[in-house]
């Protein structure tokens, strides 16, 4: 008997995903980053298995957080290991974007950036 496909809830907020851009002066001198948004996904939290956090370890990362989102067509064609994810105002680094087999729906690797609060 075939499984019916349901329609998965993203409901536990909104991430903003873009790209740090060096800020610099008129004379050139370098000021900081500052994050550019390109969109906003809604996500859901899923539990990290231990293999995620193998994966993030090979990777020298730490893996602080694991969302689910939709797959935006968008995301075919371009660089998500450079992307930036803000959550409530928390800035994380994506170590990995990573597509089911089914490419509906992506998983965001995520480490915290800076100091823990």
């Amino acid at each position: 008997m075939a499984q019916k496909a349901y329609r998965e809830t993203f409901n536990d907020g909104f991430l903003q995903y873009g790209y740090k851009q060096t800020k610099r002066s008129e004379t050139g001198k370098r000021l900081g980053e500052i994050f550019t948004a390109e969109g906003r996904l809604a996500f859901k939290e899923v539990t990290c298995r231990d293999q995620d956090y193998q994966m993030a370890g090979i990777m020298s990362a730490s893996l602080d957080l694991k969302v689910k989102t939709l797959y935006p067509p968008s995301f075919r064609r371009i660089n998500k290991s450079k992307l930036k994810v803000v959550i409530d105002e928390k800035e994380f680094d994506v170590i990995k974007a990573d597509p089911d087999n089914s490419k509906r729906y992506l998983h965001f690797y995520l480490q915290k950036v800076g100091a823990s609060t």
